[in-house]
């Protein structure tokens, strides 16, 4: 129904359009020259009319020409992108499946139809790298990371393109600035965030790694040598007093406030850090700082029993005990605490199992940061760590 009244209104204009035209009067003449033509005027109008719709047909039909090369050229870049999308598609898809000699068909494939898209640059470099082929990897990558919105996956694919180097100074050197133009390119990201850590390991530089550092056992152990790394200086006790913060289980955050502590010469405080840290943390290194400046041996016995009363009856006091007490040839006492001591202590790592005879801020097998935790065999083993070792590229 409103259809056909919307075509009963456009007749109605129309003849009224039609109407009025032919009711002027009068006639239009057009001289040019020595000819002239002569037409009423209702005539004249129309012939008008008629002559700007051939002009608009005339314009539209000059500019479809005149565009039509640009027009071509655009579809035929439009299926060259699908095609290099199509191939590329194809080739992560042989990456997934592990089969590289077909990811690396499709990768070329792709670069042919567009060499510099991101896509297949992308592909390309990632088949480059898990065939092995770390300089053409690099190349691509590189490419890659001139990209605005991809230009994260180029920088990422040059930090995993070869292993992180671990005592080559301009390596690490070179991954510190690819990182860092990383940051600028993805600032959020995580798995960067990581890497930052694990160079910055590398380099030696302790603070700035456990800056970065978000879950607390890596930043712990890093905060423990970081302020080793500071000497005697007031640093070095917030260090380790951040180190005590992130971890108050790890008896290695004690030890390393006690030190800093005792090279600022604050003896007293220094002693309260390691009966505090005796009581959350015992742990035989921590007896032997208490112990360190008494020689004789039932002196030391005496004073193993002082620090003992902090955490009686833990396996930690009753081998400190044992220990001092066999010293100063007390054998029914020596005897009596080796009984409730339990077995022999080790550092192990958390991630992998792996013991260690003496603490270090990374697993020497797994290399995950913070993972080490003193466990005495018959003890509850330690915790899972929150930092994983590093995982490979993929």
């Amino acid at each position: 129904m409103l259809r056909a009244f919307r075509f009963g209104l456009v007749a109605i204009v129309l003849l009224g359009v039609a109407w009025y035209l032919a009711s002027l009067q009068g006639h239009v003449t057009v001289e040019i020259g020595s000819y002239a033509a002569s037409a009423s005027t209702p005539v004249a109008i129309l012939l008008l009319v008629f002559l700007v719709a051939v002009a608009i047909v005339a314009l539209g039909l000059l500019r479809g020409a005149l565009g039509l090369p640009r027009r071509v050229a655009a579809k035929r870049s439009r299926a060259r992108r699908d095609a290099a999308d199509a191939a590329s598609l194809r080739a992560l898809a042989a990456l997934a499946a592990g089969d590289i000699g077909a990811a690396s068909g499709h990768a070329r494939t792709a670069r042919r139809h567009a060499p510099d898209a991101p896509l297949p640059l992308y592909v390309s470099a990632e088949t480059a790298r898990q065939s092995g082929d770390a300089t053409m990897a690099e190349a691509l990558f590189a490419d890659l990371a001139r990209h605005g919105d991809a230009g994260f996956l180029g920088w990422r694919g040059l930090l995993t393109a070869r292993p992180l180097p671990q005592d080559d100074e301009d390596g690490l050197a070179l991954a510190a600035e690819r990182a860092r133009k990383a940051a600028a390119s993805y600032p959020s990201s995580g798995w960067l965030r990581e890497q930052r850590v694990r160079i910055a390991l590398g380099q030696g530089r302790f603070g700035e790694a456990a800056r970065l550092a978000t879950d607390a056992p890596a930043r712990a152990a890093l905060a423990i040598m970081a302020s080793r790394e500071q000497g005697g200086e007031p640093l070095a006790i917030d260090w380790a007093r951040e180190a005590v913060r992130a971890a108050p289980e790890l008896p290695e955050a004690y030890l390393a406030l006690y030190q800093a502590r005792a090279k600022a010469g604050q003896t007293w405080r220094a002693k309260r850090v390691l009966k505090r840290g005796w009581r959350l943390a015992p742990h035989p290194d921590l007896g032997e700082a208490w112990l360190a400046e008494i020689s004789a041996p039932l002196e030391r016995a005496a004073a193993a029993a002082r620090l003992a009363a902090v955490n009686p009856g833990h396996p930690e006091s009753e081998a400190l005990l044992a220990r001092t007490a066999r010293a100063a040839r007390l054998t029914g006492e020596a005897e009596r605490h080796e009984r409730q001591s339990g077995g022999k202590g080790a550092w192990i790592c958390k991630s992998c199992e792996t013991e260690h005879e003496a603490w270090q801020p990374t697993c020497r097998k797994c290399a995950a940061i913070g993972s080490l935790g003193w466990v005495r065999h018959g003890t509850a083993a330690p915790t899972p760590p929150l930092l994983p070792a590093p995982q490979p590229a993929g």
